[in-house]
């Protein structure tokens, strides 16, 4: 077995996480903090989940040098 060290850093200070969660907000502002018709709703929200999907591919392939605690200790 072997041992390698790598950087490592807070789940609070993660890029992916951080996209999630306004994402997660953003969706439920749109629920239930905006009075809109039915499909002006659907079509936000369709947008809002897509791009937090490309946010967090984006981020996870090109902009992720480092590995949370939990990871590195696998």
């Amino acid at each position: 077995m072997s041992t390698t060290n790598v950087a490592v850093k807070s789940a609070f200070l993660s890029k992916i996480n951080w996209a999630q969660a306004i994402g997660f907000a953003a969706m439920i502002l749109s629920t239930f903090g905006i009075d809109l018709d039915d499909k002006t709703r659907a079509d936000i929200l369709a947008g809002i989940i897509g791009l937090q999907g490309a946010i967090t591919w984006i981020l996870r392939t090109w902009f992720t040098t480092t590995v949370t605690p939990t990871v590195a200790g696998k």
